[in-house]
């Protein structure tokens, strides 16, 4: 439904999610949120709502939690709200639990004072002429609270259980009893509500990827930038002009688009059966035409679920498409609640409030500035650094590593424009740069940031404490930062300023010391490194060893080679260390301390495919088994361990008898 019709809102009664079942699971890559309440206790049951990921709205809570009621207050087009409603009654309902949801929709009726509306499985015919005990007060709720029944055809076989009920009938449009789910029973319902009551479209942003960068830039190079700054030469209005004339060039030359949701679709011969079908569902009046109505739903389902198989076949081809499709399946979206929790344990909504909540809590982990500036000791027979300047052509250098996305400051300029036209404004930026570091003013603008919450891995994400901020400059700023550093590094370095013993954030040193082989000190050459030992040429054991770098050659084979020359400072090689890691995987499988059981999913055999392994595989499963298989070198270091090894009580201990054993790896390895 997501994929071919592209509703706004998706109401899902008995959803049956539990715990275990992620949000981002249901939704994927599509353009949607999800909001769910699932049953406390047993199976089954719970309430679904998926909506617009840009649409506004916050949750209503409800004092009953026994009552399986979702109720989210959506934000008009006219600053209004609208109140919608998803309600699941179980058949096994007594009277004492319906007068229970009794009293929590008229809760929920009594505090809107806006347009509410009704939806779900009431399990309760409404087209019956008998009513049952159990459910006598559901229907005089209905007819003394002035709720219209919008629907009234059978949703399930012969009776109206499906209900629709809204205190304002003017605002809904176009009520229909539509197919169901393939998999479903009950038979959908579908409606449209007024103009004045929709939410507010996502609206148009710029493109800047299919802007003019060329004519931008030759407006900007033939603008009179001496004539503007000439008026009055100091930072902070001369980057404001500056601001102004870019933000101009971009009105001009880059476009508006409306984002479309990325939403995949059907192939064709599913689109088909899902037309037939509805055109089946038309005449399901008819006796004849239900069996054949139901067997194209059973198609329709094995249709569906064969090519989603299909699609996550394809996408497990290829590493990067794997890690991206388990992530999206298994991370949630990025997104801040519609209400935190302060840490007096107060409940705050409202965006105005959950914005200030985040920015008090950011702002207690700084230390604000308190005007004076520390002395630093200077050093007598060291000169100082002054009339620091820069030039155009160093500007452009700095601009051109900008990289090339759409992140904006609060200056409301993205990186791509810096990037693409650093030869049009790399004139005008030296100028501001030049008179900031003279007169000792930066301009007000490169002194804020914009703010972004993310949340912490594994936290509630309804406490304010679990988010960190990203703060994101202006690109001027940045760039300014980077010409600064290199005009002080030189002089740091120049004058030892800077201790040698630092490594750290240093180029072309590693933050390990140095190491020395018959204490011979290393020299450095950045082709060559493992972990912070560099290698000189003289070392390896092949003089052509320049000529393989050149051609691609991994730094991991080149250290591979020369092991022998590295047993010296006491450190395992590269091959070693991943034997090891294999031998503790392999260990782990044979003991069953994985989460798979050993003697259905592994065996030892060998596997006549390309590789020639001889390994652990998956027998009982559709994947491939070359994809979970040892290599032969770790079945043959395995088996040959002695048997002590074999015998570790646990896995800390066959690392620590592992990492103390005496063995010849390559004796199993290069054979």
């Amino acid at each position: 439904m997501l994929k071919i019709d592209k509703p706004d809102i998706v109401f899902i009664s008995e959803s049956w999610l539990t715990s275990r079942i992620p949000s981002s699971l249901l939704i994927g890559d599509l353009p949607y949120l999800a909001v769910r309440r699932d049953r406390a206790k047993g199976r089954g049951g719970g309430t679904l709502i998926i909506i617009r990921d840009h649409f506004h709205f916050s949750i209503v809570q409800s004092i009953h939690d026994t009552i399986e009621c979702l109720s989210i207050d959506l934000l008009t087009s006219s600053s209004t709200f609208i109140r919608l409603c998803l309600v699941y009654r179980p058949p096994s309902y007594s009277t004492s639990q319906t007068e229970t949801l009794v009293e929590c929709l008229s809760d929920l009726l009594s505090t809107s004072s806006y347009p509410i509306i009704f939806v779900g499985d009431f399990n309760s015919d409404i087209i019956s002429s008998t009513i049952p005990p159990s459910e006598i007060s559901l229907h005089s709720f209905v007819s003394t609270s002035d709720l219209t029944h919008l629907i009234r055809n059978p949703t399930r076989n012969t009776r109206c259980i499906d209900w629709l009920l809204a205190s304002d009938s003017s605002i809904v449009h176009n009520p229909s009893v539509i197919p169901s789910f393939p998999s479903s029973d009950h038979f959908g319902i579908s409606f449209s509500l007024d103009s004045t009551c929709l939410p507010p479209s996502q609206s148009l942003i710029r493109d800047f990827a299919r802007a003019n960068y060329d004519a931008m830039s030759t407006f900007l190079e033939h603008f009179d930038w001496f004539t503007l700054f000439s008026h009055d030469p100091h930072p902070e209005p001369m980057y404001c002009n500056f601001v102004s004339v870019i933000q101009h060039a971009i009105d001009l030359f880059v476009p508006y688009h409306r984002p479309k949701p990325i939403v995949s679709s059907y192939p064709s011969h599913i689109q088909n059966l899902i037309r037939h079908r509805n055109i089946l569902f038309s005449k399901i009046h008819l006796p004849s035409v239900r069996p054949q109505y139901e067997k194209c739903s059973r198609d329709l389902l094995f249709q569906i679920k064969k090519w989603n198989q299909f699609c996550e076949h394809k996408k497990l081809k290829n590493s990067k498409d794997l890690y991206r499709h388990i992530r999206s399946l298994t991370s949630p979206k990025v997104s801040i609640p519609k209400e935190l929790i302060d840490s007096s344990g107060t409940t705050v909504s409202g965006v105005l409030n959950i914005a200030n909540l985040i920015a008090s809590r950011f702002a207690s982990h700084f230390t604000l500035d308190d005007g004076f500036l520390p002395t630093i000791p200077s050093h007598p027979l060291t000169p100082f650094l002054c009339n620091v300047s820069f030039l155009p052509h160093e500007v452009h250098k700095a601009l051109k590593q900008l990289s090339p996305s759409c992140s904006k400051g609060h200056d409301n300029i993205p990186q791509i424009v810096f990037r693409k036209c650093a030869q049009a404004i790399s004139l005008p930026l030296c100028d501001i740069y030049n008179i900031s570091m003279q007169s000792g003013v930066v301009p007000s603008l490169w002194k804020l940031s914009l703010i972004t919450p993310l949340p912490k891995p594994d936290k509630n994400p309804k406490l304010a404490e679990s988010y960190r901020p990203i703060s994101i400059l202006s690109p001027a700023s940045k760039t300014m930062e980077r010409l600064v550093k290199q005009k002080l590094a030189p002089y740091l370095f120049r004058f030892d300023i800077i201790p040698k013993y630092q490594h750290g954030f240093r180029s072309g040193s590693s933050p390990i010391p140095q190491f020395s082989i018959n204490n011979v000190p290393l020299v450095t050459v950045p082709q060559q490194r493992d972990l912070g030992v560099q290698v000189i040429p003289s070392l390896l054991n092949r003089a052509s060893i320049e000529d393989r770098v050149k051609k691609a050659t991994t730094v991991m084979n080149i250290m591979l080679r020369s092991v022998s020359r590295l047993s010296y400072l006491g450190l395992p090689a590269l091959f070693e260390r991943r034997v090891i890691y294999d031998l503790v995987l392999a260990r782990r499988i044979m003991n069953g301390d994985t989460l798979l059981d050993r003697n259905r999913f592994f065996t030892f055999t060998p596997l006549r495919c390309r590789t020639n392994n001889f390994g652990i595989y998956i027998e009982h499963t559709k994947s491939t088994p070359r994809y979970h298989c040892f290599s032969r070198r770790v079945s043959r270091i395995y088996n040959a361990l002695p048997s002590h090894i074999h015998l570790s009580p646990s896995i800390t201990v066959f690392k620590k008898r592992l990492s103390k054993l005496e063995f010849d790896f390559s004796k199993y390895i290069f054979r």
